[in-house]
């Protein structure tokens, strides 16, 4: 057996003195209104700006910057089934005639996309096949059925249907008169958009990561949308999350709201909002070397047990010879 032998072993251990993020003076509070910024939207839509302080925010030395999305307000005026949102296009099969349909960007409930669906498959064939829609809000199903023993295949394994909206996964689907077709999944009438993110992209961190990238992110706020199409909701955390800043200076602030995808912005129709922002100073967390060794009875009991192995091999060594002895006699 090989014996290793241990002398004054060290760890050197990196830590934070500092558990908690303390503030060192007052905060500075930023009003913003969506109308006042220098718009950097594209086609307008009203979901990003900038916003150019008239002297910079900085922190000392010994501080770093943290901000904070302390309240805001915001018009669920965007629609739920667009262009943009990447959830319009309506694919289907008659008698071997494929038909590609682009449903109207609008703001829909599970009763009216039905009607439109409806509405649409039948003008585009000329109603030689009439469809009948209905859904059943105790098990948020829905159910679609024809009036022809033509088989009508729904696409949904194509990109940028609505089939959530509808209820079903990612995959095609047959119906006729003899065989109705029932959703296979939840009816989410917000196609999973039913939250905001609120992003501020030139304020660098690395305290946030997204799990749609598994990178940093500039999300400061994650908004539940919380009421019906076409009215105000609020946003009042009562604990809201503070990013560490990685900069010791702000001169300009970019706004960006998006869904989760950040690529995919959240359009307001020009609807106006406003949040409050909170700029804290805290206490820069210092780091400190601190000197760790091996606990003392563990050395002891290493050294009992070399001493052993040593005495081990002296009494083997030891028999082995008296042994020998026997052997010459």
């Amino acid at each position: 057996m090989r014996i290793h032998h241990i002398h004054n072993i060290k760890i050197l251990l990196i830590y934070n003195m500092s558990d908690s993020f303390i503030k060192t003076r007052g905060s500075s509070y930023i009003t913003i209104r969506s109308r006042d910024l220098i718009n950097t939207s594209e086609n307008g839509n009203g979901n990003s700006g900038r916003f150019v302080l008239f002297e910079p925010i900085e922190c000392a030395d010994d501080e770093v910057l943290g901000v904070s999305l302390a309240s805001g307000t915001f018009p669920n005026s965007w629609f739920n089934l667009s262009a943009t949102t990447k959830n319009n296009l309506f694919t289907f099969i008659e008698g071997g005639t494929t038909y590609n349909t682009l449903i109207p960007d609008g703001n829909y409930n599970i009763l009216e996309l039905m009607a439109k669906i409806k509405s649409i498959m039948e003008n585009v064939n000329g109603g030689a096949i009439q469809y009948t829609f209905s859904y059943d809000e105790i098990n948020n199903r829905v159910k679609i059925i024809s009036n022809s023993a033509t088989i009508t295949t729904l696409k949904f394994s194509l990109p940028n249907s609505p089939r959530r909206m509808l209820g079903f996964t990612e995959a095609d689907i047959n119906l006729n008169s003899f065989t109705a077709l029932f959703s296979n999944r939840c009816v989410d009438i917000t196609d999973t958009q039913n939250s905001i993110y609120v992003r501020l992209p030139n304020l660098s961190n690395q305290k946030v990561i997204e799990s749609s990238t598994g990178r940093y992110s500039n999300i400061i706020a994650h908004i539940p949308v919380l009421l019906d199409r076409n009215a105000f909701f609020t946003y009042e955390p009562s604990n809201p999350f503070i990013m560490e800043l990685s900069q010791r200076q702000i001169t300009a602030i970019n706004i960006n709201i998006t869904y989760q995808d950040e690529d995919i912005p959240v359009n307001f129709n020009r609807g106006d909002w406003e949040i409050n922002l909170e700029i804290d100073f805290h206490k820069k967390p210092k780091l400190i070397k601190k000197e760790l060794t091996l606990h003392k009875n563990l050395i002891k009991k290493y050294n009992i047990y070399k001493k052993q192995e040593i005495d081990s091999q002296i009494r083997e060594t030891q028999l082995n010879y008296l042994k020998s002895l026997k052997k010459i006699k």
